[in-house]
Parts: structure tokens; C-alpha cells; sequence
């Protein structure tokens, strides 16, 4: 809870952004490719983050480098033309 209060300070695609990467590393600890305590890097590409949660890619890149900012997120570019990655940094509290 304390993770999804934290990004909606930031609106509503600030929470949609948050769904996404959680929901990603979700199918990894389903998976067991991933500890369901710990965060790793997701892949937002502009295709399935506007299919599975609503972000369009106009609003992607500005929610991105607010929630970066603020310390909620670590963003790795991978370049010109590239899906950008992000880490959730906020901890939770249980």
C-alpha cells in the first residue's frame, strides 16, 4: 500500500506506470525467476504499456522522469529509439 500511495501523488498514469511493473514482476516470481520481495528492471515499451494499463506515449516519458525525480523510480535509457527500463525504489512497509 505504501508503494501505491507514493505514486499516486503523481497521478493517474504516475499509478498506471507503477500496475505495470509490478504486474511484469509478478509473471517473474510466478515464474521463479524473481523473489516476490525484491524489484528488478521492467521494459516499458509504448505498445504494451498503452494495451495493459492506458499510458500512451505521450504521457509516458513526462510521468518517467517526474517519478525518477522524485525518487520513486531508477530509469536505465538504452538509448535513441528504445524502450526505456524502470526499477520501483520506493520500499514497501511489510
Amino acid at each position: 500500500m505504501n508503494q501505491l500511495l507514493e505514486f499516486s501523488k503523481f497521478g493517474v498514469n504516475a499509478v498506471r506506470i507503477f500496475l505495470y511493473i509490478r504486474m511484469q514482476e509478478g509473471i517473474l516470481v510466478t515464474k521463479e525467476l524473481l523473489d516476490k520481495k525484491d524489484h528488478t528492471f521492467i521494459k516499458l515499451d509504448n505498445k504494451s504499456l498503452e494495451e495493459k494499463v492506458g499510458v500512451h506515449k505521450s504521457n509516458k516519458w513526462d510521468r518517467l522522469r517526474c517519478l525518477e525525480e522524485n525518487g520513486l523510480i531508477e530509469l536505465k535509457v538504452n538509448g535513441m529509439g528504445k524502450a526505456p527500463e524502470a526499477k520501483i525504489l520506493v520500499p514497501r512497509l511489510h
